[in-house]
């Protein structure tokens, strides 16, 4: 069942408004008769006949409307019908009212026109601010409807049962709707049924870089900790510390600018945050929980306590805000009394990246999980974020275990909180689904028979999986999450990483763990006697490997090279201007940029495959040197291998030409050294064919596969990486000196073309050599 999207905001709008006029109208017999209190001595538990009434009218009246309608109410025994408390709800209403979206808001998505009734779920705090209602601070109370979709605030009405008109009927009810933005409406009962009418907003202030911060929280001891940890970061001269009571209230103050952040403890429930976080999202606020997760609103959450704390803020502060968060994450009195339950055990005053170490709906990992799926004791953990990987397109990090010692690697990918996947909605929406396969065809491979068995036979290196998964949405790419648990290739265990490869030896021992790869697959391989290892390893991997290809990439990007050669070459006109190409190279380059794709990448067209299908084998895809782990051994260097999201069927020329193109450093390229890297390769693949039954001798393998054949393969494999950077890829390049330590750091998951000038001049001669020698 679909329902109209802005004909339930009236209603939910209505129904706030019902529930505030309830309110103002049993203010009296509320406040100075009966009142309860759900916990003992504790005033912000009082409960009093308002409270009730208020949730009967508003969810009585939803229901009447909408009787599938999910409801969560803070008053559970008051959701259901009560025919006495019903009114008939305005679906038109807000066609007499207008919408206020900030310019500075930007570009945002439209919301749907009509939404998926078991998608949506709506939270209802009929009285927010109960305690301040009772002890008449009544400017704070609220009457909160909110609703989300598919696991995220989309609209909220606060009602004000006391706003700015003393009248005794009258009321306000500020709306929010993400995507369209913001409202008010104002209402005075008349005899004739009562006047609605669209009024205007209060002023709506934006923070703006070096404005004062102004943090408000309530007046619980418990948050304490949180106010000092805003002190000690934005320093004391500038912070100015607010007590605002009610949760709706101070989110809505946040909505409008009052206030720069509002921190808030680990006792209020999802009814309270709701609605006021619809209307904060609606005007390009922020709000997570103290660690920089979004609260957690999926519709079967069986927890409806924010209980990892609440941090807003306002329009323009979302910078303060992930500065805020990230202080949090490294301070033991915020995180001890909320995560040690889970078992995260803080240690030597690091920051903690418990904003990763979750499960797909956000809860925290627990103990447990590691325990189970590790099969050894595990008591508690920690999750350093000096050891955490923060990418484009995921999140991860090195997860140690207790008392073992023992550490695991935990991967997380929610594409609707990566920015890179928001941006890649709507500007290339094809990479997205792209994008979605390749977390399936990783976990697909690392859990098959295949990799399994190169393992064991040839002795690769690869993560063993514990544990996947995968949620993937094929309908609306930006849904889907995925999470990996696999086997660490950890510094413990003597594994490091390079930022560029600038060893000949690890250089050789790189190519002759590729060689092993590529030689155990090959077609005619004894690998492909199994036939169900073979059927499920087609089944699961690119039929075409690699990101780089034009077909995964940005639409026509093989008609944008000369294009894309005329404004990023200028990032390197002092180097690269005084070379014969500089005039030429993009134009010469996107004559053969189709075909060459093409031919680089065969197993993509139907037409080209049967020609190179006897050289075809399982590539990985994305051999950059961030994929690599090195470790020491009496034997020489051990090479792990990682990251298998673009790996399936191409030419082990291409894999190489792309290890060469962005994995190793240019001084091991020049005066041979590019032709010394491969031959080394080929005499080591031809070992391998042999060794794996592709070929029966060593004479056989070079006469089916000489050389000369695999360094055409290669040098088209080069264009094509050429052409790749050229038309995209340099938009990232970001020049550092090998000896900047930071600059290293900063650019560790950055290929060569990308970091080293050194590089591209090279990448880029080598473009022109090539070409040259093709008549080009």
């Amino acid at each position: 069942m679909s329902i109209s999207t802005m004909d339930l905001l009236s209603c939910l709008v209505d129904a706030a408004r019902h529930g505030s006029l309830t309110i103002r109208r049993l203010s009296d017999e509320a406040r100075y008769g009966n009142v309860q209190f759900k916990e003992e001595g504790d005033a912000r538990s009082a409960l009093t006949i308002a409270d009730t009434a208020a949730q009967k009218v508003i969810v009585s009246s939803l229901l009447s409307k909408y009787s599938n309608l999910h409801i969560v109410g803070e008053e559970d025994e008051s959701v259901a019908v009560d025919p006495a408390s019903k009114v008939e709800l305005d679906d038109t209403l807000l066609s007499r009212c207008e919408f206020y979206l900030p310019p500075s808001v930007g570009e945002v998505e439209e919301p749907p026109s009509e939404l998926d009734v078991n998608e949506i779920v709506v939270y209802v705090d009929p009285l927010d601010g109960t305690r301040e209602f009772v002890e008449g601070r009544l400017d704070n109370v609220q009457s909160l409807v909110g609703l989300c979709w598919r696991g995220r605030p989309l609209m909220g009405a606060i009602g004000l049962p006391f706003g700015v008109s003393s009248a005794e009927n009258s009321t306000e009810v500020v709306f929010g709707l993400v995507g369209r933005g913001i409202g008010k409406v104002c209402t005075k009962k008349t005899s004739d049924g009562g006047a609605i009418q669209s009024c205007p907003l209060p002023a709506m202030k934006r923070y703006h870089q070096g404005d004062a911060i102004t943090v408000s929280t309530g007046d619980s001891s418990s948050i304490r900790p949180a106010i000092e940890v805003a002190e000690a970061v934005f320093g004391k001269q500038v912070v100015v510390h607010q007590v605002v009571g009610a949760c709706g209230n101070k989110l809505l103050r946040v909505a409008c600018g009052n206030t720069t952040l509002a921190v808030q403890h680990d006792k209020t429930s999802l009814w309270d945050t709701a609605a006021p976080t619809a209307v904060l999202h609606s005007v390009g606020g922020y709000v997570t929980d103290y660690f920089g997760e979004p609260l957690i609103y999926t519709r079967d959450n069986p927890v409806l306590g924010n209980k990892l704390g609440v941090v807003s803020s306002a329009p323009g502060a979302k910078q303060a805000h992930l500065k805020l968060v990230k202080a949090m994450r490294g301070d033991k009195k915020i995180l001890s009394p909320i995560l040690e339950k889970f078992g995260l055990a803080f240690e030597d005053g690091s920051n903690q990246c418990v904003d990763i170490v979750r499960d797909l709906d956000g809860h925290p990992l627990p103990a447990s999980y590691f325990a189970d799926h590790m099969k050894e004791d595990v008591t508690t953990y920690s999750c350093p974020e000096s050891e955490a990987v923060r990418g484009l397109m995921s999140n991860a990090c090195r997860v140690h275990l207790r008392p073992s010692g023992s550490t695991v690697f935990y991967k997380r990918v929610v594409f609707a909180r990566l920015d890179h996947a928001r941006a890649k909605m709507t500007s290339a929406p094809h990479k997205l689904v792209r994008d979605v396969r390749s977390y399936k065809v990783e976990t697909s491979f690392l859990a098959s028979e295949a990799c399994s068995s190169v393992i064991e036979k040839a002795g690769l290196s690869i993560p063993k999986c514990y544990d996947a998964t995968l949620l993937p949405d094929d309908s609306i790419p930006l849904e889907s999450k995925f999470s990996v648990l696999l086997e660490d290739f950890s510094p413990s265990d003597g594994w490091s990483q390079r930022w560029l490869l600038d060893s000949e030896e690890e250089c050789r021992a790189t190519l002759t763990t590729f060689a092993k790869m590529h030689g155990f697959f090959w077609s005619g391989s004894s690998f492909w006697n199994d036939t169900d290892a073979a059927k499920e390893l087609e089944a699961g991997v690119w039929e075409s490997a690699s990101y780089v290809q034009p077909k995964l990439q940005t639409l026509n990007q093989c008609e944008n090279v000369a294009k894309g050669w005329e404004t990023s070459r200028l990032k390197c006109q002092k180097e690269l201007e005084g070379f014969s190409y500089w005039d030429n190279l993009g134009e010469r380059l996107q004559s053969v940029a189709a075909e060459n794709g093409r031919e680089a990448h065969p197993f993509a067209e139907s037409d080209v495959s049967e020609k190179y299908y006897k050289y075809r084998t399982f590539t990985h895809g994305d051999p950059k040197q961030a994929n690599l782990f090195f470790r020491s051994t009496e034997d020489g260097s051990k090479v792990g291998l990682i990251d298998f999201q673009w790996a399936g069927f191409g030419l082990a020329a291409t894999d190489i030409a792309h290890f060469i193109s962005a994995a190793v450093r240019a001084d091991l390229l020049v005066d041979g050294g590019e032709e010394s890297l491969l031959r080394y390769y080929y005499d080591e693949l031809q070992t391998n064919l042999v060794e794996y039954g592709a070929f029966g001798s060593i004479e056989d393998a070079n006469t089916q596969f000489s050389y000369e054949v695999f360094r055409e393969q290669y040098e088209t494999g080069v264009l094509d990486m050429c052409r790749l950077v050229i038309a995209y890829a340099w938009s990232r390049f970001e020049p550092v000196d090998k000896d900047d330590a930071m600059g290293c750091a900063r650019t560790m998951n950055k290929n060569s073309y990308n970091k080293s000038m050194p590089n591209v001049i090279w990448l880029m001669s080598r473009c022109d050599a090539i070409l040259t020698s093709r008549g080009v």
